[in-house]
C-alpha cells in the first residue's frame, strides 16, 4: 500500500506574467497555495499514513465544479470536499470552492485561508480513511511553524580545496513561483557570499533536486540547474564565482 505524501491544489503551476486562471481569486488561491501546500507536504512522508494513492488533488477550476461559490465567511465544509469514492487514478481527488473575494484579502489572510482550506481537505481524506485526525495535524503545525512558507536547503559540499562549502537554499513565494539562492562560507562557517535569488521550479521535488546537484567546479565556481534538470548540463549555470565575481548568468530552461 502507497504512503500519503503529497496535496495539491489545481492548477499546481503557470507563467509568471499571465494569471494561472481567469477567476482571480481561483488565480489569487492557486497561487499562495502552492507554497502552503509543498511545506504540508513535507511533513507528510513522516506521519507514515497508509493510503489508496500517495497524492491528493483539490481542484480549484470553478469549472471542475457546479456548486456554488462560498461567501469569505462560509465554513470550511463549503469550501472543500474530498470524494471518499476512490476510483483508482492514482491519486485522491477533491474540489475546492475559492470564496468569493480571496483575492482582496491581505497576503497573511490569504496564507491562513488557504492552509486551513488545504488541512480541511486533509481531514475529510482521514475521515475517509479512517485516520487519526490527530495525526494530521502534525502537517499543519509544521506550516504553522515556518511562518507558512516553504523552504528547503540543500546539503553543504566542500570544494575540492576544502577552503570552502557551498549550498542552495530553495523557496516558494507567494506568488507561486521558485527560487533559489547560493551561501558560500568558509571552513569554519562564516558567510561570505550568497548569491542572488534565481527563477526556479515551482516544485518540491524540483526543488530538492536541484539543491541536491549543486556542485563545485573547481575551487572557485558554484553551479547549478535550478529547474533540477539532473540529466543534462544544458540549464546549468554558474551562480558562484569567488574571484570572478559572478553571481548568476541568464539560464534559458523554461517555466
Amino acid at each position: 500500500m502507497p504512503k500519503f505524501r503529497q496535496v495539491h491544489v489545481w492548477p499546481d503551476t503557470g507563467f509568471a506574467e499571465r494569471p494561472w486562471n481567469d477567476d482571480p481569486d481561483v488565480d489569487a488561491f492557486a497561487r499562495i497555495s502552492r507554497g502552503i501546500c509543498e511545506a504540508y507536504s513535507q511533513a507528510l512522508p513522516g506521519l507514515a499514513l497508509v493510503a489508496r494513492a500517495s497524492v491528493m488533488r483539490l481542484d480549484a477550476d470553478p469549472d471542475a465544479s457546479r456548486r456554488p461559490r462560498p461567501a469569505l465567511d462560509a465554513p470550511l465544509s463549503d469550501m472543500v470536499k474530498v470524494s471518499a469514492r476512490f476510483i483508482g487514478a492514482g491519486q485522491e481527488h477533491g474540489w475546492v470552492g475559492v470564496p468569493v473575494g480571496f483575492a482582496t484579502l491581505p497576503t497573511d489572510q490569504k496564507r491562513l485561508l488557504s492552509l486551513r482550506i488545504v488541512h480541511h481537505g486533509v481531514l475529510e481524506l482521514a475521515q475517509a480513511l479512517g485516520w487519526d485526525p490527530g495525526v494530521v495535524t502534525g502537517a499543519l503545525h509544521h506550516v504553522e511553524a515556518r511562518a507558512f512558507r516553504y523552504w528547503s536547503e540543500g546539503p553543504w559540499k566542500s570544494a575540492p580545496d576544502r577552503r570552502h562549502r557551498a549550498r542552495a537554499v530553495a523557496s516558494i513565494s507567494d506568488d507561486g513561483l521558485g527560487h533559489v539562492h547560493v551561501e558560500v562560507v568558509t571552513a569554519a562557517g562564516e558567510l561570505i557570499i550568497r548569491s542572488e535569488d534565481f527563477d526556479a521550479a515551482d516544485h518540491g521535488d524540483d526543488l530538492v533536486r536541484a539543491c541536491k546537484a549543486l556542485r563545485w567546479d573547481g575551487s572557485a565556481r558554484v553551479s547549478m540547474d535550478p529547474f533540477g534538470i539532473t540529466w543534462t548540463d544544458q540549464y546549468r549555470q554558474t551562480v558562484i564565482d569567488l574571484y570572478g565575481g559572478q553571481t548568476g548568468v541568464p539560464h534559458s530552461a523554461p517555466r
